[in-house]
């Protein structure tokens, strides 16, 4: 009887913490309390299209070296302002590889003072993405079976927040790789 209570007192204390570790460190982003959606790695393509289909989201789809790129715009509220989050989704037989999201955050000027905003969102809405520490601007977490990323991209012309999360797998990354070289995307 002793031995019981003892195994029901540890399995609700210890073995919770556990469990939610092992979610912490999962190929899996939480962003979805700041407004910006979460797609399982794994999930299938036909159960994007039924979401899609409930929502009424239009996506473009195109398949290139085996690999099916799909495409989609969002209208979001983040920090008091309207954005446009562009979501790129990579599937491999019908499967969730791979997906990113990138939003247009402003100028040189307003981007950095964005991106130190929407950190300071995460950490109030208890950052479950430990591998933002919110030192820099780019955060990148690999272990042997995804590599997330999250982050603030500059370009000439604006600030980007960019996150993504894929498996590791060198086949399909290598085909993705051709295929930004055939298209002149690579550079």
């Amino acid at each position: 009887m002793k031995l019981k209570t003892i195994i029901i007192v540890l399995s609700l204390f210890c073995f919770p913490a556990i469990s939610q570790n092992v979610k912490q460190d999962s190929c899996q982003l939480f962003f979805k309390e700041i407004g910006i959606r979460d797609f399982i790695l794994g999930s299938n393509y036909t159960q994007f299209v039924k979401e899609s289909k409930s929502l009424k989201r239009k996506f473009k789809k195109e398949t290139v070296y085996g690999i099916e790129i799909v495409t989609f715009n969002e209208h979001i509220n983040l920090i008091k302002q309207k954005r446009i989050v562009e979501y790129n989704l990579k599937f491999k037989n019908n499967i969730i590889m791979a997906y990113s999201f990138k939003m247009n955050i402003g100028n040189f000027r307003k981007g950095p003072i964005y991106y130190n905003e929407v950190l300071k969102l995460l950490q109030k809405n208890e950052n479950k993405n430990n591998f933002i520490k919110g030192k820099g601007y780019n955060n990148i977490m690999i272990n042997n079976t995804c590599k997330k990323s999250f982050g603030l991209q500059s370009s000439s012309d604006a600030n980007y927040l960019y996150g993504g999360i894929s498996y590791e797998s060198p086949i399909w990354e290598q085909q993705f790789k051709d295929y930004l070289k055939a298209t002149g995307q690579d550079r």
